[in-house]
C-alpha cells in the first residue's frame, strides 16, 4: 500500500522519475552483465535464420521510432520553455500582476519557478531517450558466411535481447519526460487561473 502511494506521488510530482531510475538501473545491469553464451540454449534457436533477422530489425526500429518521438518532444518542451518564460513579464513593475495582491504575486513567483522547472526536467528526460546510444547488432564475423548458422543465430538473439532492454530504458525516460511536460502544462493553466482572477478582483 505504501509502495502504491508512493508510486502515485511519484508520478503525480516528480514525473514518475523515481520509479524512472530504478527501472532503468535494473535493465542496465542487465545490459551489462549479458553475454553472447547466454543464448546458446534459448529456444527461439529453432526459428529461421531469416525470422531473427526481421526481428532485429524490428528492434533497430522500435530504437529509431523512440529518438524520432523524443525529438518532437525536446521540439514542444522548447517552444513550451520559451512561451513560459515570456510570462516571467508578468512579476515586473510593469506586468499584469502589478499593485495587485502581494500574496498573489508570491504564488504566481512560485508558480513559474515550478512549472519552468517540469518543463526543463521534461526537456533532459528526452534529451536522454534522444542521445544516441549502442545499437547491437552482428559483426561481419558473426554472420554465417564466415562462422556457422548456429552462432549467428545466436549472435542475433543477443542483439534483438540487448536493443530491446535498451528501447525500454529510452522508452521510460521518454514516459517520465511528457509525464514532467503534462506536469508543467497544468501549472501554466493554474498560472493562467491565478492571473485572470486576479485581474477581475
Amino acid at each position: 500500500m505504501w509502495a502504491s502511494f508512493m508510486k502515485r506521488i511519484d508520478s503525480a510530482l516528480l514525473g514518475s522519475s523515481w520509479t524512472l531510475c530504478r527501472a532503468n538501473k535494473v535493465l542496465q545491469q542487465k545490459i551489462e552483465n549479458c553475454c553472447v553464451d547466454q543464448f546458446k540454449a534459448d529456444p527461439r534457436l529453432k526459428c529461421s535464420g531469416d525470422d531473427l533477422k526481421t526481428m532485429l530489425t524490428i528492434s533497430i526500429q522500435s530504437l529509431e521510432r523512440i529518438e524520432n518521438k523524443a525529438m518532437g518532444t525536446l521540439l514542444g518542451v522548447a517552444v513550451a520553455i520559451v512561451v513560459f518564460g515570456a510570462t516571467s513579464g508578468l512579476l515586473g513593475s510593469d506586468g499584469m500582476l502589478a499593485g495587485r495582491c502581494y500574496a498573489a504575486q508570491i504564488v504566481a513567483a512560485a508558480l513559474l519557478i515550478v512549472g519552468m522547472g517540469y518543463l526543463f526536467a521534461s526537456g533532459l528526460l528526452a534529451l536522454g531517450a534522444y542521445r544516441i546510444g549502442q545499437v547491437f547488432r552482428p559483426e561481419l564475423s558473426d554472420h554465417a558466411s564466415v562462422t556457422d548458422e548456429t552462432h549467428e543465430k545466436i549472435v542475433l538473439l543477443y542483439s534483438i535481447e540487448q536493443n530491446q532492454r535498451a528501447a525500454t530504458m529510452r522508452s521510460n525516460r521518454l514516459s517520465a519526460s511528457f509525464t514532467c511536460l503534462r506536469n508543467g502544462l497544468v501549472v501554466v493553466f493554474i498560472l493562467g487561473v491565478l492571473i485572470a482572477v486576479a485581474g477581475v478582483l
